[in-house]
């Protein structure tokens, strides 16, 4: 017999015909010249189709994300009583027996779960192992929307209440203080609120009941990092942090819902005990650039006499480091005070000081509400 020829098409033609008398488990033993990963082992063939479902455990796996994807559509409330996570975070917020566990966990689903036709095709390197096809009529869409106003009409008017004469610009700061989405995601996480992250084959392998994934947050997600999903990994409603300050609304709006015949005010003593019972330091968003100019325009507008800065007490005004005291007067009242190492820089707090005080005045229960005319221009 002729040893082989270096020729890949001769070696395959003679190998061939003694392959089919070799067992399936042999490998043939020659020199690194003739070893190619273009030829696989026999058994290695055999693995690799173990490893696709057979046809009767892939009918299984149809048959319950079928069932998953007709419990998420119609969410059941016999099936969504059963859940235990949506039982225990009825429970831990309070929520009025008119709320259904159906609804709360409406309130769980983002629209974002709802995969569109471009995403229904992805291109390749896209997967959404997490996500399960959902009915557009029952996501927290419109509880979203109706929650976020009541959010922003009951925090603006608790906040202008309190401090009736704060500019526009700080008003707007707090109230995104108290309901910005990263405030009212982390609400949620304090509330108990999971996400799901469990794949649905995951969720077969182990027969999870469907009311568990009822009782988990259900949006968009993306399972691999690939360049081809970049464009659909980065949109708006598909972060995690959106989606769980989606909940956070949609749950005050199905309160509001729920109540609004019985009580009206329910929702917004919900609102008062997880969102305004927060502490915020208003003092801490306020930025003068010239306060002793600005000062002087407030003091004009309300009819006060022309603030003036006096020297109160002094230490070490040689020394290294000297401090002066500063207090602001309109007439015989003392507007504010302040303290420096120079008298400039005093000055400046004093007159600061003295715009704290006004812009954060908060009247008493039994005063009538104080209508400010609006911020001081400079």
């Amino acid at each position: 017999m002729k040893p082989f020829p270096n020729s890949t098409w001769h070696w395959s033609r003679t190998i061939r015909p003694f392959s089919q008398h070799l067992s399936s488990t042999c490998f043939l033993q020659q020199s690194s010249r003739f070893t190619s990963k273009r030829y696989l082992h026999l058994s290695t063939l055999t693995q690799q189709e173990k490893r696709f479902l057979p046809e009767s455990e892939l009918a299984k796996y149809k048959e319950y994300y079928q069932g998953l994807k007709s419990t998420v559509n119609e969410i059941p409330e016999s099936v969504a009583s059963k859940s235990p996570s949506l039982r225990t975070l009825h429970k831990r917020l309070q929520l009025p027996n008119e709320l259904t566990y159906s609804t709360l966990s409406r309130c769980l689903t983002c629209p974002s779960a709802k995969l569109h036709d471009k995403i229904n095709n992805p291109t390749k390197g896209a997967a959404f192992v997490n996500t399960v096809p959902t009915n557009k009529y029952l996501d927290n869409h419109g509880l979203n929307i109706m929650g976020k106003n009541l959010l922003s009409y009951h925090v603006t008017k608790s906040i202008i209440q309190k401090y009736p004469r704060l500019p526009t610009v700080v008003l707007n700061a707090a109230v995104n203080a108290y309901i910005s989405e990263a405030v009212l995601a982390h609400i949620a996480k304090y509330w108990g609120i999971e996400v799901e992250t469990t794949s649905v084959l995951s969720r077969y392998l182990k027969m999870e009941p469907f009311e568990f994934t009822l009782g988990r947050l259900k949006f968009f997600n993306n399972s691999l990092n690939s360049k081809d999903g970049i464009e659909l990994i980065t949109g708006k409603n598909f972060s995690e942090t959106s989606a769980l300050a989606m909940s956070v609304r949609s749950i005050i709006a199905a309160i509001w819902a729920v109540t609004e015949q019985k009580d009206s005010q329910a929702v917004y003593r919900f609102i008062d005990d997880h969102i305004m019972s927060r502490k915020l330091d208003i003092t801490k968003m306020f930025q003068f650039e010239q306060p002793t100019r600005e000062l002087a325009m407030l003091c004009r507008r309300e009819g006060l006499e022309k603030p003036v800065s006096k020297l109160v007490a002094e230490s070490g005004r040689l020394s290294k480091s000297p401090v002066f005291i500063v207090h602001v007067f309109s007439g015989e009242e003392t507007l504010g005070e302040g303290y420096g190492s120079s008298l400039k820089e005093a000055k400046a707090r004093a007159a600061t000081d003295a715009l704290m005080k006004w812009y954060c005045y908060e009247p008493l229960a039994q005063q009538e509400p104080v209508i400010d005319p609006g911020t001081v221009v400079v």
